[in-house]
């Protein structure tokens, strides 16, 4: 953690001590986070350290901020709790990560020139891996961009990197953020040992390569077939599994070929136990599916986990759709022409360009595109060099810019995302058993 100088601790302090908490909430928190390493203590027969002291006030630092968004907004201006301290504000599966003693501290310092890189933790399981880092430097950081990140094993990349682009406003000198990494398989840990992998922007291009190890043993995903079949607004979705990890809950369903709409994006999901509480999209989702005609797809929820409810309930609404023969836009590049748009769709196209796309539409949170392809079917995916969005509510204009040289015209563009919904909702119970 960065030292903060005495002027900035002093100021947090009387911010901290001005915030009411409920009493009763943090006694009970003390109180299970005590007896949580009671029986940690007990188990591996060890004394208390300074590790476990640390361990407890993480417990205490969940509650407080579950009870007290204001108290969160505080402790988020604190160097090395400000990404952590935003994962358990909008990720109820993290905060019970951190209760359990999930969360591995990492602490690696490597100094390359005028930065200072810091692997703070890090959460992994089959699924994937939250990795929290913080770039240190003398000089004002505003103007710096971190262009890769990768984490690799003997070389290889492991798993797929999310996006990892933020953008601050002001100067600092510290830059906190995380990484997370993600798998459409299973990930395996037979070896533990990785490489944390970062460049910058910077005149020298500045890289680090931090080695670190795992040491905590990653927990197994807890898997429930579902195998049940629910029709929304007359098309029919197979909910085939569940399967919960540490880091998140995916669910796997695909939609019958037979159906007569396109299903887009799952808006709103949620796991429900037995007592009303829910775990919801996870912030970084985006919801969809938009390969849904592809065959099975996984939405990613927050993770229940360390909680062992009695029964849990699926739902999910607000399931944007659209006729299916109406869910794309043709484009001739070559010609500059547009060959192909809904016609009751509220989308306006324009080509200025052989390789140049303006297109404006209702704003409903995603991208309008999810995919493209030329003539012979082939994926363009990589063929995007940049896109810039403005908006005038209540619309979205993206102007995209594409490598179109050796690409067979006319291109199809698949959507994502339209503000259309079908009537009704996915309901069901899912039976629990280990």
């Amino acid at each position: 953690m960065t030292n903060l100088n005495e002027q900035d601790l002093h100021k947090l302090t009387k911010e901290l001590e001005a915030i009411e908490i409920p009493k009763e909430a943090l006694h009970q928190a003390r109180m299970k986070a005590v007896q949580q390493h009671r029986l940690t203590k007990k188990r591996k027969r060890r004394l208390y350290s300074g590790a476990s002291v640390a361990a407890i006030m993480l417990v205490l630092l969940v509650a407080s901020i579950r009870v007290s968004p204001v108290f969160a907004q505080t402790m988020a201006k604190i160097p090395g709790f400000d990404s952590i301290v935003h994962m358990i504000s909008f990720d109820k599966g993290i905060g019970d990560i951190v209760e359990n003693n999930y969360y591995e501290e990492l602490g690696i310092k490597v100094t390359e020139g005028d930065y200072t890189l810091t692997l703070q933790g890090v959460v992994a399981d089959h699924s994937g891996m939250t990795i929290f880092y913080k770039l240190e430097s003398p000089f004002d950081l505003s103007d710096l961009s971190i262009t890769s990140i990768e984490v690799s094993q003997q070389g290889i990349p492991f798993g797929v990197i999310n996006s990892y682009i933020t953008s601050h406003s002001g100067e600092r000198k510290v830059h906190e953020d995380k990484v997370e990494i993600t798998s459409t398989n299973d990930l395996s840990y037979d070896n533990k040992k990785f490489e944390f992998n970062l460049s910058l922007s910077d005149v020298a291009e500045t890289k680090f390569a931090v080695p670190f190890t795992l040491t905590k043993p990653i927990e197994q995903p807890k898997v429930y077939e579902v195998n049940q079949t629910v029709v929304v607004d007359g098309q029919t979705i197979d909910i085939k599994q569940l399967k919960i990890s540490p880091l998140r809950a995916e669910i796997r369903l695909a939609a019958d070929e037979q159906n007569t709409m396109q299903l887009l994006k799952f808006t709103s999901i949620r796991l429900i136990d037995e007592n009303g509480e829910e775990w919801g999209q996870q912030r970084n989702d985006s919801g969809g599916v938009s390969n849904l005609e592809d065959g099975d797809v996984n939405l990613f929820l927050q993770s229940n986990y360390f909680r062992q409810p009695k029964k849990i309930t699926l739902e999910i609404d607000r399931i944007q759709a659209l006729p299916k023969g109406s869910d794309y836009i043709e484009v001739d590049f070559e010609q500059k022409k547009v060959l192909y748009m809904p016609s009751d769709l509220d989308i306006t196209v324009q080509v200025p360009s052989d390789n140049t796309l303006e297109v404006t539409y209702p704003s409903g949170g995603w991208l309008l595109f999810s995919q493209m392809v030329d003539q012979e079917g082939k994926s363009l995916s990589n063929n995007l060099i940049e896109t810039h969005m403005s908006r005038e509510e209540p619309y979205v204009t993206e102007v995209s810019t594409f490598d179109f040289e050796k690409v067979v015209n006319p291109i199809r563009f698949h959507i994502n995302s339209y503000p259309l919904y079908l009537d009704g909702k996915l309901e069901i119970d899912i039976p629990l058993y280990e």
